[in-house]
């Protein structure tokens, strides 16, 4: 924002980062219970984001409906700024930042799902989920920083 004020306060960005973390330090334990728990933080973050931006944007756009419209000589009136929310998909036409977070096999052995025989988690479904909690990982630190 232009007067330098941070879109979340500095406690509840502490807050959100130490689960963020505490998400992370469990991974060797419970790979699983990790990721659903960055999925929690970063769901929380974006709540929190999006209640901030839509009270500045209501406080913005206060400031200026309240003053009569003016225009131009000869110019129409001007039109309601469509208020309704985008997609709940999340996707804006002509984004292109979204990134295929996708496991990729670099051994040329294929990837292995299920159990294995001991009954543990087989290295291809912690490798997947190693690769999740990274992407959940960096896009809430990101989303922290605004």
């Amino acid at each position: 924002m232009a007067d330098g004020t941070a879109l979340f306060p500095p406690d509840a960005r502490d807050k959100l980062t130490l689960r963020l973390q505490n998400a992370v330090n469990g991974f060797v334990d419970e790979p699983r219970a990790a990721v659903e728990n960055a999925d929690r933080v970063l769901e929380e973050t974006i709540a929190d984001l999006t209640r901030t931006l839509e009270e500045r944007r209501r406080t913005l756009r206060t400031s200026w409906q309240s003053l009569p419209a003016q225009g131009a000589p000869g110019e129409a009136a001007p039109t309601t700024i469509d208020a309704t929310p985008p997609a709940a998909s999340g996707h804006r036409p002509g984004d292109t930042t979204a990134r295929d977070t996708t496991a990729r096999d670099t051994t040329g052995r294929g990837t292995t799902t299920g159990e294995t025989a001991t009954g543990g988690t087989a290295t291809g479904d912690t490798e997947q989920l190693r690769l999740a909690l990274r992407d959940y990982r960096e896009t809430a630190e990101r989303l922290l920083r605004l």
